[in-house]
């Protein structure tokens, strides 16, 4: 009788541990997602962020915007090489054909951004670029509903995209740049809004549609699909030629100072 209890009472213990079990899986399990979703959404930012800044200190002393990207796209890859061939420190997919032909369209959206993005650090002061790089959720959001097929924002969605377009205006009206230039000043930065609004939102399809196993595969793919529109870039904007007479400039500079 008593072993019959026992079993019964075991019986009734493991069924609640279950059931603990079950319902704090869950929890921990979404727990831990967001978790992993703010630290990645501050990682993002703090390295988005200090990317301006570098960026804008760079072009300060070389103003060669598309030549900048391309070493910056060339470190990338040699990092990519060297922690997944020789250190064996990441993983990352092969190259094949299957997957460059979908990235083709998002490489150019993916150049022209950094292009534009070079340009408008180069013209334009850091503000300015975060403000207009702060609006594109907006547009982001009405290219998910209308092209991805996405639900629309809620009304508490809109009301924080508002507050986002209402002080980007703030901004503008107080813009020394802006009241002296007028719209042209903006002219970069808007072409720049634009073109990361596409890559974003054409991104996030390519991601579902393109099945890539490691993280590092979709950074491969757009930094060695992104360099050779870069070199165009150059070539169009002639700072080939710009680089040459700076260097011949101050190696004059320096044998004239040379004793």
């Amino acid at each position: 009788m008593s072993v019959n209890a026992d079993n019964t009472a075991d019986g009734r213990n493991n069924a609640s541990k279950n059931v603990v079990t079950s319902i704090a899986a869950p929890s921990l399990t979404t727990m831990s997602n967001t978790t992993e979703t703010i630290l990645s959404m501050v990682a993002y930012s703090v390295c988005s962020g200090s990317l301006v800044l570098v960026n804008k200190l760079i072009l300060h002393h070389l103003p060669f915007p598309s030549l900048v990207m391309t070493v910056q796209l060339w470190s990338t890859l040699l990092f990519i090489f060297v922690a997944s061939h020789l250190m064996k420190l990441i993983e990352c997919d092969p190259l094949t054909w299957a997957n460059i032909k979908p990235y083709l369209w998002y490489t150019m959206g993916f150049s022209f951004g950094i292009y534009c993005n070079m340009r408008s650090l180069a013209e334009s002061n850091v503000e300015t670029v975060i403000v207009f790089r702060a609006m594109a959720p907006l547009l982001v959001s009405v290219a998910d509903a209308i092209f991805l097929g996405r639900e629309w924002p809620s009304k508490r969605s809109w009301g924080a995209l508002a507050l986002i377009v209402f002080g980007a205006y703030q901004y503008a009206s107080y813009d020394e740049q802006f009241q002296s230039m007028g719209i042209m000043a903006y002219l970069w930065p808007t072409a720049y809004l634009f073109v990361i609004s596409f890559e974003m939102a054409y991104g996030k399809k390519l991601v579902k549609s393109v099945q890539l196993e490691t993280k590092s595969g979709p950074v491969l793919y757009a930094n060695l699909l992104g360099w050779p529109p870069m070199i165009v870039f150059a070539l169009m904007g002639g700072e080939f030629g710009k680089l040459q007479n700076r260097l011949q400039e101050q190696s004059t500079t320096a044998a004239a100072a040379a004793p």
